[in-house]
């Protein structure tokens, strides 16, 4: 399997007024990855506003699973454009029907107010062996694409909820570096895009290692219900970003996972939540 390069993943093509449509990537799950269709979406809907005025916030819905095989066309509606701020609706189909919908927001940086969560102590980066590296040339049973390079790469801090057994941790917290390995032009809009993708790989994963479930195993269906994403200050998607993660409820047989983004300095650049479908088939 190829590694895909997220510029051009993120390179949509214009299709008409407020129109885009952007590729895909295979993946075995036979499903488009949420991440794709989040980073797509803000791509869409960023290229309808202007330069000065960066994406500060994002609400999107997964409606229904989509074809990886197939490209994804993006509709933006241009809902709002005030003197400081704009909102625009963004929604993703295929073949006519429609697969993802997001609300994204941008406005320029004003004064006010500042505070932050606190930056956790965590490994280098530079101490830790990369996802595909970890698992390269073992046997353990997971997915032979896991041992393989990707879009963005992942360095964990904590254990992983794969090969089994896994056992029970005494609570959800989950530390992941992850960065762009290519490096990306100086476009904010771009490393948002690339965050927004990366944001929806491990926010998950708290769940499996607080109850010791195997990701993989048999049995286990996962999916992303619904994403949130509040970008606090401009960041660099190709350069290390801690990825701290919880999931403070799972019930009704879905999951919430949270996440705070930080850079290498201890700013903290970014906030996520996520609501997946999760369900144990015994």
């Amino acid at each position: 399997m190829d590694v895909p390069r997220l510029q051009d993943l993120l390179d949509l093509a214009r299709r008409g007024a407020d129109r885009f449509l952007g590729g895909t990537q295979p993946l075995p799950e036979h499903r488009t990855f949420g991440g794709l269709l989040l980073a797509q979406s803000i791509a869409a809907a960023g290229r309808t506003v202007p330069a000065d005025r960066p994406v500060h916030s994002m609400h999107a819905l997964f409606v229904r699973a989509a074809d990886p095989t197939r490209p994804v066309e993006y509709t933006v509606d241009r809902v709002r454009d005030g003197g400081a701020t704009s909102a625009r609706r963004v929604i993703a189909g295929q073949d006519g029907v429609e697969v993802f919908t997001a609300l994204v927001s941008f406005q320029r940086d004003r004064d006010g107010l500042r505070h932050q969560a606190e930056f956790p102590p965590a490994t280098a980066p530079e101490d830790l062996l990369p996802l595909h590296e970890r698992f390269a040339d073992s046997d353990v049973p997971i997915p032979d694409w896991w041992r393989l390079p990707r879009a963005i790469e992942l360095r964990h801090v904590d254990r992983v909820p794969y090969p089994p057994p896994v056992e029970p941790g005494g609570d959800s917290r989950h530390l992941v570096w992850m960065r762009a390995p290519e490096k990306l032009p100086d476009e904010p809009l771009m490393h948002a895009c690339a965050l927004a993708y990366a944001s929806d790989m491990t926010l998950l994963e708290p769940v499996f290692l607080l109850h010791g479930v195997d990701r993989h195993a048999k049995g286990v269906q996962l999916a992303s219900l619904d994403h949130a994403m509040w970008f606090h200050e401009d960041l660099r998607a190709d350069e290390w970003l801690l990825y701290d993660q919880d999931c403070p409820v799972a019930a009704g047989g879905r999951v919430l996972g949270r996440g705070n983004v930080f850079d290498r300095s201890g700013r903290h650049v970014a906030t996520v939540a996520q609501e997946g479908l999760l369900r144990l088939q015994r």
